[in-house]
């Protein structure tokens, strides 16, 4: 399967991946996953409204103008929940290495995480379904939200325990995404073996200083993941070469949300990253996965947010390398992690899943 839409690459591989970063492992189809709930809400998946004490919320007129600052929530032990053994599945094994991906870890979330996972060929992917009402669909040349008629792969709309695999036949970029109407557009996309163009105009890492001077929502995007990821050398740079050439400016903003929301991802469950800077779930073992507040539905939620302080200008695209070696220092996902402004807590607004 290959993917060509987005520029011709001589090299599918970027320096925050390796095509072998990942070991050879596979996920049981009973993978157990548990959340963070709270009572007061219906959703299933629904994160629990902490108190923040006199401050107030200003978010203006254009979404979430400014960088945020969070205070400490407290939450409820989490509930676990494991997809049965008889759990459905679809797709077959190939003779490498099983690299795992999850679909919407929790209702509402619209990621795919790792958003972007390198493969060899012979290896399979393995999406596996955290919620309901989403599928994995091969994207064509034409776009990142259209479906392919090339080599086509698709798993249908599934729900929640399902098991899909796909078997890697090239290396070229493959993009996929969520055909339940909405979510593609909403940022419900991936990468395998994602584009790498070290020093191009046209990475994330060089188009990230106009962006955020551009939108005052992707700033306050960015300032979130970097007081997140502060201290964690591999969490801040994961993702900072995947090209975009070629991509329409919505998919260039939504890709790097997700970049942006696996640094904070890869923050909080440091033990994941690998020395190559691959993103392996299966190093967590039978611990929980925490899963830090989706910056998007802070946008959508500001009433239920907490206060906020003046944002934090981008960086420049030279004070950005890619994550060519393990963080210097990790963070746990209950600790505090600070900058030079504002300390941020991983306890506000996370959910926990846990993969076997």
């Amino acid at each position: 399967m290959g993917y060509g839409g987005y520029g011709a690459y001589s090299s599918p591989v970027y320096d925050a991946y390796t095509s072998t970063g990942y070991g050879a492992y596979s996920s049981p189809t009973a993978a157990a996953y548990s959340e963070y709930t709270q009572p007061a809400t219906t959703t299933s998946a629904a994160y629990a409204t902490a108190t923040y004490g006199s401050g107030s919320s200003n978010w203006g007129g254009s979404g979430y103008n400014d960088c945020v600052q969070q205070c400490i929530a407290s939450f409820g032990a989490p509930s676990s929940w494991a997809p049965t053994a008889t759990g459905s599945s679809m797709g077959s094994y190939g003779t490498g290495a099983t690299h795992t991906v999850v679909v919407a870890p929790t209702q509402g979330v619209l990621r795919y995480v790792p958003f972007a996972v390198n493969a060899s060929v012979g290896d399979t992917i393995k999406f596996m379904w955290g919620a309901n009402n989403h599928t994995v669909t091969k994207s064509s040349s034409l776009g990142v939200c259209n479906r392919s008629a090339d080599a086509l792969f698709t798993s249908g709309e599934q729900n929640k325990s399902f098991t899909f695999t796909q078997v890697i036949n090239d290396t070229t970029p493959t993009f996929f995404y969520c055909a339940t109407t909405g979510h593609c557009e909403k940022g419900m996309f991936g990468i395998i073996n994602p584009p790498n163009a070290a020093g191009s105009p046209t990475t994330v890492n060089s188009m990230m200083s106009s962006m955020t001077a551009n939108s005052s929502t992707m700033a306050a995007m960015w300032s979130y993941a970097n007081n997140m990821t502060a201290g964690n050398i591999a969490a801040s740079n994961w993702g900072g070469n995947i090209d975009m050439t070629g991509m329409e400016p919505w998919a260039q903003e939504a890709l790097v949300e997700n970049v942006l929301y696996m640094r904070t991802f890869i923050a909080a469950n440091p033990e994941t990253i690998t020395a190559s800077g691959e993103v392996d779930l299966s190093a967590a073992g039978g611990n929980p996965m925490m899963l830090p507040q989706d910056i998007t539905q802070v946008l959508a939620n500001p009433a239920s947010s907490p206060s906020v302080a003046a944002a934090a200008p981008a960086p420049t695209a030279s004070a950005s390398t890619a994550a060519s070696s393990p963080a210097t220092t990790m963070k746990s996902a209950a600790a505090s992690v600070t900058s030079s402004t504002v300390a941020m807590v991983f306890a506000v607004g996370l959910a926990a899943i846990t993969l076997l």
